[in-house]
């Protein structure tokens, strides 16, 4: 049996600043107590603090890049977007449920899935493109994460899947090799800004698969690659004799084999880069909160 799961608020990018909680929130995953004129309200919030506003307009099945002033080649490699893609992608980031395992490409290799992109990503290409602007730097790696907070509610026996998305953080201009690994960390902070430990152990009564183990990011600058970003699974089975409890699920991510890395590297030259282990973080790149409670049903 797999469990669904909840997705909090929260991106991470290379560098990013924690917030702090005591307690695992609750969640609501359906919207049955709110009118419909509170989520109209709501939504438009959205709208104007993630800046999606000018780029749907009035008719938000239709997306117009024009208004960010750029050459549209920068977006030519991407899928269509889909008619829905603005109302999916605000569930997300709310928190709502939805099934975010079973998106297609056309959703999550859009900038605009990471709603931090109108807001902040979205700069590097603008002041690119203003008169007598010099770059002085040349971006060699680094990545982001999204929706990289997560709650998994589960029982002893159950199984559970986990999607993020691994993407070249928005000034990149190299192929970047990396390798994947699931750890457990002892602590985190909760979306509602207090530290959280974990339940120790878990390695020994939760396994963690991760598909692809392995990929290369293609670079996100000047213009947007197909494989600017991945869409990475983590499956996971709860042993029977696991303790109730909270454990938390990170990830750790590295340079490729050797094999994948002479390859890749033979294939971009000066442009592949595998370096992002040196890159200290303030943030994990994923944080996965998986409660373990027998008295939720029965064992499978």
């Amino acid at each position: 049996m797999k469990i669904n799961v909840i997705f909090a608020l929260f991106v991470v990018a290379v560098f990013a600043i924690g917030c702090i909680d005591d307690v695992v929130p609750a969640f609501n995953n359906s919207d049955e107590t709110k009118t419909n004129v509170e989520l109209d309200a709501e939504f438009d919030d959205y709208l104007i603090k993630y800046k999606q506003r000018r780029l749907f307009g009035d008719n938000i099945s239709n997306v117009n890049r024009s208004v960010y002033g750029l050459s549209l080649r920068i977006f030519e490699e991407l899928p269509i977007m889909p008619a829905d893609f603005l109302r999916k992608t605000y569930l997300i980031k709310v928190g709502r449920s939805f099934d975010i395992e079973g998106l297609g490409p056309e959703y999550w290799k859009q900038p605009e899935f990471d709603p931090e992109f109108s807001r902040s990503g979205l700069k590097y290409w603008q002041d690119w493109s203003r008169s007598g602007f010099v770059k002085n730097h040349w971006t060699t790696m680094g990545i982001r994460s999204y929706p990289y907070s997560q709650y998994v509610e589960t029982v002893p026996g159950n199984s559970f899947n986990v999607t993020l998305f691994i993407s070249a953080d928005w000034s990149v201009e190299t192929y970047q090799g990396l390798r994947i690994r699931p750890v457990w960390i002892d602590s985190a902070v909760s979306q509602s800004g207090g530290v959280l430990n974990s339940t120790p152990g878990a390695g020994d009564y939760i396994n963690v698969n991760v598909t692809p183990v392995e990929f290369l990011l293609g670079p996100a600058f000047p213009k947007f690659t197909y494989d600017w970003t991945k869409r990475v699974v983590f499956t996971g089975k709860v042993d029977n004799n696991t303790p109730d409890g909270l454990y938390i699920l990170s990830v750790d991510v590295g340079p490729p084999s050797k094999e994948n890395s002479d390859v890749w590297f033979l294939n971009n030259l000066n442009l592949y880069s595998e370096g992002l282990q040196m890159i200290k973080l303030d943030k994990p790149y994923l944080q996965v909160f998986i409660n373990v409670n027998t008295d939720g049903e029965e064992r499978a």
